[in-house]
């Protein structure tokens, strides 16, 4: 029945008016735009958008864990400076793992909450399409938290992964720790905020080796110390050649049984066949090398060591046939290319024994001047002797070491990070102390706002045949402890680079023949050699 005033009885079906329907649309409406914006909310702030829901107490729990470890890591990080605690973080493998288990945790806890918050500020009737976009908008959310964590955890296993292949103890080719004679950074001196305070040089032998199955042994026919300032960064590149004769061999080396105190046997007895010669030799007499898991390291670095007058601390070995992948990992390599240099192809050995490219293989030409090198350039670049010589390719070779060093950036480094971490892990050993690696690390950027100066021994400057020793040192003490600068207004009496080393407290040089040519390798900064 209806009234006189058109009033019909509650249970009706009479139909709802149309203004009555508009309402409880735009109040479901409004209901899914305040769900959206509380969703939105925990996905910036952890558990702020519960804050708005029946679930506050657990958004405050979540919100408080939230601020709590972002208040201790900004702590840490203002209290050891933010370039110490990175690399501290980056040295420390245990450290990374556990960084990697509460990134998971974390996200997993932080994409709970934006679901959880969807869930608890949806209106109690959705229609189906309000349904859908407050999930769609969910999703997106939870993805958006969720991929940074994913980048993170792929870099920190790249990383953890490589460091343990790195400084892999006791199986590498290296060897770990003090089981080939290192020394940690951190106990050298007796003050553990500068450890390099009681060594104010640290030299460190970089070695590119090539053990391929065509050849007998280890052959390590790039040999190069950089002696580092610790105060400043300036370094020294010393470049030793492959082919120097006659070294000396230390008394406490097992070698110095066999051969007396100088490695002499003609032109097959060369400085880089001192690795394989002290492996063949443990295999001999293994009684002899008790205590030395890594013989050829050990002897090539006595004997270079010697040869240079200098101690040498620590070894990096880098296997070149993989230094292409570590090149192509940064993107390629700046360099100005200063002669045409072959890649690829074929070589052969003439009747006067010179190495001669086949001109039937499949070759190519490097031309001159600036340009971006790929994995297979460089290492062709550096490598190549077959249309130059020994020591144009010991000076190409300082020339690519100075330009690695010079182009790692930061941006390079987070753009490419798992690229060039896991070429570094498959490619290089070390016996730097891992422990140490936050003081190296720290030391590397001093490196790269340093001078890096360059002073090779070749054919232009000593004789490969039968080398003047004490005049090697000399030079060496030299560029390590370079004459003071006079004012301009008095004339200069100090020793020029060709004197004997009187002038010093080096060993003095005996008589050592004269030339008329000057010699094209001498001390100077390493960009003045590759430009």
């Amino acid at each position: 029945m209806t009234d006189s005033r058109g009033s019909s009885d509650p249970g009706s079906d009479a139909p709802v008016p149309r203004s009555r329907s508009s309402a409880e649309q735009s109040e479901q409406g409004g209901g899914v735009g305040r769900a959206a914006g509380l969703t939105t909310l925990s996905a910036v702030v952890p558990g702020a958008g519960l804050l708005g829901t029946s679930r506050r107490r657990l958004g405050l729990v979540i919100l408080g864990l939230a601020a709590l470890a972002l208040v201790a890591i900004a702590a840490y990080a203002l209290t050891n400076g933010l370039t110490t605690t990175a690399l501290q973080t980056a040295a420390d493998t245990g450290r990374l793992r556990t960084i990697a288990v509460v990134l998971v945790l974390g996200t997993l806890v932080w994409v709970a909450a934006i679901a959880l918050t969807a869930l608890a500020a949806a209106p109690r009737r959705p229609s189906r399409g309000q349904r859908a976009a407050l999930s769609a908008v969910t999703a997106v959310l939870c993805l958006a938290v969720t991929a940074p964590a994913v980048f993170g955890v792929r870099y920190i296993s790249a990383h953890v992964d490589a460091v343990d292949k790195v400084f892999e103890a006791g199986g590498g080719t290296v060897g770990g720790g003090g089981s080939s004679g290192a020394t940690p950074t951190s106990v050298v001196g007796d003050d553990p905020d500068d450890p390099w305070k009681d060594l104010p040089r640290v030299n460190v032998l970089l070695l590119g080796s090539d053990a391929a199955e065509a050849r007998e042994g280890t052959r390590t026919d790039t040999m190069i110390v950089a002696s580092i300032d610790t105060r400043t960064g300036d370094s020294v590149l010393f470049s030793v050649p492959r082919n120097l004769q006659n070294v000396p061999l230390p008394r406490d080396n097992p070698l110095h049984e066999v051969y007396g105190p100088v490695y002499d046997c003609g032109d097959q007895c060369l400085m880089n066949s001192i690795w394989t010669e002290a492996e063949l030799t443990a295999q001999e007499h293994p009684e002899w090398y008790a205590d030395d898991p890594n013989p050829g390291q050990t002897a090539t670095r006595e004997v270079l060591s010697g040869i240079l007058g200098i101690p040498i601390h620590h070894t990096v070995i880098v296997n070149m046939r993989g230094f292409a992948d570590l090149v192509d990992a940064m993107g390629g390599v700046l360099v100005n290319v200063q002669e045409r240099i072959p890649i690829g192809g074929s070589t052969y050995t003439d009747a006067n024994g010179t190495l001669q490219l086949d001109p039937t293989s499949d070759y190519e030409w490097l031309e001159p001047g600036p340009q971006r090198l790929d994995g297979p350039q460089a290492l062709a670049y550096s490598r190549s002797r077959v249309t130059t010589d020994d020591f144009s390719r010991m000076r190409r070779q300082r020339c690519m070491v100075a330009a690695v060093v010079d182009q790692v950036n930061p941006m390079t480094m987070l753009q490419r990070y798992p690229q060039i971490i896991g070429a570094v892990g498959d490619n290089v050993l070390t016996d730097l102390p891992q422990e140490d690696l936050d003081e190296w690390a720290g030391l590397v950027l001093q490196v790269q706002d340093g001078t890096m100066r360059s002073l090779p021994f070749t054919g232009a400057n000593i004789d490969t045949v039968d080398p003047n020793y004490s005049q090697i040192r000399a030079r060496v003490y030299e560029a390590l402890n370079p004459a003071p600068e006079l004012p301009a207004d008095e004339p200069s009496e100090a020793p020029t680079a060709s004197d004997d080393a009187a002038q010093t407290t080096a060993p003095p040089a005996p008589d050592t023949p004269t030339t008329t040519e000057e010699p094209s390798d001498e001390l100077e900064d390493v960009g003045a050699v590759c430009d």
